[in-house]
C-alpha cells in the first residue's frame, strides 16, 4: 500500500498544480478595471503580473508534460523511459519549477502590496478612499491569482520532496553514501 501511495499522490499533486496554475492564469486574464478617465487597466499594465502569468503558464506546461509519465508510473510501477534519465529529470525539474513558482508568488504579492499602499496614499492626498475606487477589486483579484499560484507552488514543493525520495530509493544511494 505504501509503495503505491507515493505515485498516486504524485499524480494528484501534478493535477492540483495544473488546476491551481490554470486558475491563476484565468483570474489574471480576467482582471480588468476602468479608471475614472475611461482608461482600461489590465494585468498587462503591471509588469510583475505578467511575470506571475508567465510562471503560471510554465508551471502548468511542465506539469502537463510530466502528468503522463506520472500516470504510467502509478499504474505500472515501472518508468516509461528506462534508466536514470526520468528520475533525474523529475528531481531537477521539480526543484526548478518550485523555485520559479515561488518567485512568481513573491513578485505578485509584493507588487500588489506596494501598489495598493501607494495608490491608497495617493487617494488619501486627494480626499478619496481606495476602497471606493475600481482599483480595489483589481488588486483583490491580483491577490486571488497570486494565492492560486501559491497553491501551485506548495504542490510543486511537495512534489520536489517526493522526487527526492524516489530518486534516493531508485539509485540506492543517499547523500552521504
Amino acid at each position: 500500500m505504501a509503495s503505491k501511495a507515493m505515485p498516486i499522490a504524485t499524480v494528484l499533486l501534478r493535477i492540483f498544480t495544473i488546476l491551481f496554475a490554470a486558475g491563476c492564469v484565468v483570474v489574471l486574464i480576467l482582471d480588468k478595471t476602468t479608471d475614472v478617465d475611461g482608461s482600461k487597466v489590465t494585468f498587462k499594465n503591471v509588469i510583475a503580473y505578467r511575470y506571475v502569468l508567465a510562471t503560471a503558464v510554465v508551471g502548468a506546461a511542465y506539469s502537463i508534460l510530466q502528468l503522463p509519465f506520472a500516470i504510467y508510473y502509478a499504474c505500472t510501477e515501472k518508468r516509461l523511459i528506462r534508466g536514470g534519465f526520468l528520475p533525474a529529470f523529475d528531481f531537477y525539474g521539480d526543484k526548478v519549477m518550485a523555485f520559479l513558482l515561488a518567485t512568481g508568488v513573491g513578485a505578485g504579492f509584493l507588487v500588489t502590496v506596494e501598489l495598493k499602499e501607494f495608490l491608497g496614499d495617493l487617494f488619501k492626498e486627494f480626499g478619496a478612499d481606495l476602497k471606493d475606487s475600481p482599483f480595489e477589486s483589481f488588486f483583490n483579484k491580483g491577490y486571488l491569482a497570486v494565492s492560486l499560484l501559491a497553491g501551485a507552488f506548495l504542490c510543486m514543493a511537495v512534489l520536489s520532496v517526493f522526487s527526492s525520495l524516489q530518486r534516493t530509493t531508485i539509485s540506492g544511494r543517499g547523500f552521504f553514501r
